[in-house]
């Protein structure tokens, strides 16, 4: 619960990408009929993607969790229903540097400093696109942060047609990260950037990796996070 202590509105920008440059955003356009209590799902395929490239998206979730909470008054302990679904093989959780760690508390501190936590809101899950859906319906999530072509594979059986229509009817917004294409038709293309303060917050998550996990010391860290919104209609669309 320490971002609630530290992390307010103000500490968001959201802006829509266009051909011409940048609109700016409101926190509503951004994130659509949010409620406190969606239910917000990270599909990462290595431990580290959904904090690399979701951690500020997510944490804008999360202070709207906890402005909710402090709107009404009084004191409050809770957190948002947020979850994370993490690549796993037969020896652990995958990172993108090609190493299997276990499955361990120590490995998941960095969700846990974004406040994914209690520890049942992370979830080792196969790293194939129908196992990554089903744990989307298992967990009735609303609001899901999903790898640009995750799709799933030739010959991998689909979600069962009354899945996909529930999914249809539960999600209210997908947001789709790691998009190689900017500017497609469907879906709004959005940007999402933190005040310093905030951004020092997310490099203490990132620093809590384990360091197989970690991004490379050369590489230029980024700045903001890229996302593609989508409808359920769109998302469902792109993952047939």
């Amino acid at each position: 619960m320490h971002t609630s202590t530290r992390l307010v509105a103000s500490d968001f920008c959201f802006a829509q990408r266009t051909h011409n440059g940048q609109r700016p955003l409101s926190f509503a356009e951004f994130c659509p009929d949010y409620h406190e209590l969606d239910r917000v799902g990270v599909v990462s395929l290595c431990l580290e993607d959904g904090v690399l490239h979701t951690g500020r998206a997510l944490l804008a979730l999360t202070t709207a969790f906890y402005d909710s909470l402090r709107a009404r008054g009084g004191d409050f302990f809770d957190y948002p229903q947020h979850f994370a679904f993490v690549g796993a093989d037969e020896a652990g959780l995958r990172t993108r540097g090609g190493a299997s760690l276990p499955d361990a508390p120590q490995q998941w501190d960095a969700w846990s400093w974004l406040d994914v936590w209690p520890a049942h809101k992370w979830v080792a899950t196969s790293p194939s696109a129908t196992s990554m859906l089903q744990r989307v319906f298992d967990y009735q999530i609303n609001r899901l942060f999903w790898p640009h072509g995750l799709r799933p594979a030739a010959g991998e059986e689909p979600l069962p047609d009354y899945a996909q229509k529930m999914l249809r009817t539960r999600l209210k917004a997908v947001y789709c990260y790691r998009v190689a294409i900017p500017l497609e038709h469907d879906g709004l293309d959005v940007e999402v950037q933190l005040s310093p303060m905030a951004e020092t917050l997310l490099q203490e998550s990132v620093g809590r990796l384990p360091p197989s996990a970690r991004p490379p010391v050369s590489e230029a860290p980024a700045t903001t996070d890229r996302v593609r919104l989508l409808d359920s209609d769109q998302f469902l669309a792109t993952i047939r």
